[in-house]
């Protein structure tokens, strides 16, 4: 590649019937001036483009990175979905074999209040019904001493009730 430098050192054969060297060297002055100019201009761009460069790569890693990132964070959050749903599910299993157990225990423990009540009922219907019966016999059997005593002695109930009248006048 020309250089500035190249231009400015450059010499040129003297011919007899060539251009005037003084109109060549302004000329070539000029020429230098815009080289130079536009050789430094074209220096800059081309550290503009590598900077450009630089950070369009830098960019695209940048972009890589957050495409991964992103991956990454859908798949946690749908792992992290899944997770919940089956934690979810579990407490739901685990709550309706509770209450099952709980309802069956409930209905055990109804089934044997139940028996007991039915128990105690034919229990008092059968103690009811056996003292009513002793009660009765008792009666009956004080009913028939009686008349077995005043058969036996008459006029006695005529002497108990005169005793119990001695025993009246007494404790007064």
């Amino acid at each position: 590649m020309l250089t500035p430098i190249d231009i400015e050192t450059a010499e040129f054969k003297k011919v007899a019937l060539g251009y005037a060297p003084d109109g060549v060297d302004e000329f070539l002055n000029k020429v230098i001036v815009e080289f130079e100019r536009l050789y430094k201009e074209n220096a800059g761009l081309r550290d503009r483009i590598k900077n450009l460069e630089e950070s369009l790569g830098y960019y695209k890693s940048l972009e890589e990175s957050i495409k991964s990132s992103i991956v990454i964070a859908e798949k946690a959050a749908a792992e992290t979905k899944q997770t919940a749903a089956d934690q979810a599910s579990n407490i739901m299993k685990k709550a309706q074999l509770k209450a099952d157990e709980l309802l069956l225990d409930a209905n055990r423990q109804k089934y044997q209040l139940e028996s007991s009540i039915s128990e105690l009922k034919s229990r008092y219907t059968l103690l009811s019904s056996g003292i009513k019966g002793l009660i009765e016999a008792e009666l009956e059997f004080i009913d028939q001493s009686r008349e077995i005593l005043e058969e036996a002695v008459p006029g006695m109930e005529e002497a108990a009730a005169a005793e119990e009248e001695k025993n009246l006048i007494r404790v007064n």
